[in-house]
């Protein structure tokens, strides 16, 4: 068994290792509290440009369904959403391994996080483009117009990202955000169709882009509430082993000074029945 000091040392550094743990326990709590409550809004805008899209497509004159003026697709991309920072368990490996099992024949793959970019590029993936992710919500909309800006042009996408589940637990998703649902464009069914000061096909690209940036917004906001979800329970884990090894070590030290306690007592009995007998003597 190890000497005293040097297990009292190591109980010391180990308690101060628990409180950064603690510290990024909690941070990430808050994150994921944050994300939660910004989700319900962020769907509801969803809605409401969906909703959009229907009544401006009823707008429009009726086709036989050729589109004029197609240009040919730049690229499909696949964008998958990991994380910026570690202690996120096995997310990132997680959302990589669905990603190159849902990855499509041609499909360019393009990494948020900084994480995940690295652990793409161990993998040896090709990877066209990476972004930083947003740590935490302040920092959503600022990824989502990066990410919004580098799809402008592209006719075909998809985002493989953490779907949150309670408990800190997460799925991983794939949604397509380009091109627009067909079920977006059949039309409403109001008798009376809305006031609008655009021309309708100029109105549809509008709402358009801003169905795509509603849709990118909405999947990093719940990527990370899966990603700090990730990071709590890791820390929570990581808390719950240290409070073991901890309760270990106090024990140990606790023998330990009991040892050193009975052997100082030792050496008093052991000295005074030599000074007796010397005495006897």
């Amino acid at each position: 068994m190890e000497p005293l000091p040097r297990l009292r040392a190591r109980i010391s550094s180990l308690g101060e290792l628990r409180d950064i743990i603690r510290a990024l326990r909690a941070m990430a709590a808050s994150h994921v509290q944050e994300a939660q409550a910004a989700l319900p809004g962020i769907r509801q805008y969803v809605a409401v440009v969906e909703d959009a899209i229907s009544e401006g497509a009823a707008l429009l004159p009726p086709t036989d369904g050729a589109r004029s003026g197609d240009a040919p697709a730049r690229r499909n991309i696949l964008l998958v959403l990991c994380s910026e920072h570690g202690f996120v368990g096995s997310f990132n490996e997680v959302l990589l391994d669905r990603a190159e099992e849902w990855r499509e024949a041609g499909q360019g793959m393009v990494v948020v996080g900084a994480r995940g970019a690295a652990l793409a590029a161990e993998r040896g993936l090709d990877v066209l483009q990476s972004f930083a992710m947003a740590p935490h919500v302040g920092n959503v909309l600022g990824v989502t117009r990066r990410i919004a800006a580098y799809l402008a042009g592209v006719e075909s996408a998809a985002v493989v990202f953490g779907g949150y589940r309670p408990g800190g637990y997460f799925e991983p998703e794939l949604r397509r955000i380009l091109p627009l649902d067909p079920a977006l464009m059949v039309g409403s069914r109001r008798r009376s169709p809305p006031l609008h000061h655009m021309a309708p096909e100029d109105l549809l690209v509008r709402l358009a882009d801003e169905y795509l940036f509603s849709e990118i917004t909405r999947s990093v906001t719940e990527s990370l509430a899966s990603e700090n979800g990730a990071r709590l329970r890791a820390m929570e884990t990581a808390d719950h082993n240290i409070g073991d090894k901890l309760d270990r070590m106090k024990s140990a030290a606790h023998s330990l000074r009991q040892e050193a306690i009975t052997s100082e007592l030792l050496d008093v009995v052991t000295g005074s029945e030599a000074i007796l007998s010397a005495g006897d003597v």
